[in-house]
């Protein structure tokens, strides 16, 4: 499978600051993960500390918060994880509570279910 990436409107939970922003999907990560510095352009501050574990076993702490995402024509606002990553990452949990799924043989998003926010 290849990468697969999405633009897409993100930002903060009030909706005050809000810019496209690509990510790398990744469907092994539950949090959707973005960097330091693209949670302070927008304001997004930690409310909470977290320990996650890395796909290489590594066990590290991370920020969480809450944003604001649009992915295709749905959107709501997700648990995020604040930390030093190379690139935005969008995690399992914002695509299955947006009710997306990718598609590894095009490359791009699709719908997984008819829409309503899931419950986690």
């Amino acid at each position: 499978m290849g990468f697969v990436r999405v633009r897409c409107p993100f930002g903060s939970a009030d909706r005050k600051r809000i810019r496209d922003v690509e990510f790398l999907t990744d469907t092994g990560a539950y949090y959707t993960t973005i960097p330091l510095e693209l949670a302070e352009e927008l304001g997004i501050k930690s409310v909470a500390k977290t320990k996650l574990t890395l796909a290489d076993k590594r066990i590290v702490e991370a920020g969480i918060s809450l944003a604001y995402i649009k992915i295709l024509d749905r959107d709501g606002i997700f648990n995020i994880a604040l930390m030093n990553v190379p690139e935005p990452l969008l995690g399992v949990s914002t695509l299955e509570g947006l009710g997306i799924k990718v598609d590894p043989t095009t490359g791009k998003v699709e719908y997984s279910r008819s829409y309503g926010l899931a419950v986690l």
